[in-house]
C-alpha cells in the first residue's frame, strides 16, 4: 500500500516536488502522507493529515490556551 503527497510550496514559500510513501530507505510502514499543507511527510497514520498550514494550526493552540 502507498499513497501520494501532493506537490506544495513550503512555509519558506519554496516549491516542493510530491512524493509517493513510504520514501526509499524509510519506515516501510509509513504509507500515509501525513503533515498540513506547507510541511508533508510519511507517516503510518492515515488521520494525520491536516488541510491548513502548520502556522495556522499553531495559531488555533495558542488562541485556545488563552481562554
Amino acid at each position: 500500500m502507498s499513497s501520494e503527497c501532493t506537490s506544495y510550496y513550503s512555509a519558506e514559500n519554496v516549491f516542493m516536488n510530491g512524493s509517493s510513501c513510504p520514501k526509499e530507505g524509510s519506515d516501510p510502514s509509513a504509507t500515509f502522507c501525513c503533515g498540513f499543507n506547507d510541511i508533508k511527510y510519511c507517516c503510518d497514520d492515515p488521520n494525520s493529515f491536516f488541510p491548513y498550514e502548520y502556522g495556522y494550526m499553531w495559531w488555533l493552540r495558542y488562541v485556545r490556551d488563552l481562554y
